[in-house]
């Protein structure tokens, strides 16, 4: 079995506060869990009104998949979300 670990460090455009900033985080973390069932965290700039990280994690005996599923959540994010990603990297354990 191996597990995808991705860090995904997101561009936030015209956000006036923090709690603009966290209606979009629970957005996009919510929308994640619920279509693919991960485990996501916001995991950095948690102050920051401009960026936002979240890590995610999933399982699959398939390397292949897990490489895909990973260029999957990084078009979801900057498509369907509208948002610009503007730093990612993953770890396959």
């Amino acid at each position: 079995m191996k597990v995808l670990l991705a860090t995904f460090q997101v561009e936030l455009i015209n956000i006036k506060s923090l709690k603009e900033k966290r209606s979009i985080v629970k957005k996009v973390s919510n929308e994640f869990r619920k279509k693919f069932n991960i485990a996501i965290i916001e995991s950095g700039f948690n102050d920051n009104k401009k960026i936002f990280q979240f890590t995610l994690s999933t399982l699959s005996n398939d390397v292949d998949y897990l490489l895909s599923f990973y260029e999957k959540m990084e078009d979801i994010i900057e498509y369907k979300f509208g948002l610009r990603v503007i730093n990612s990297d993953y770890e396959i354990l």
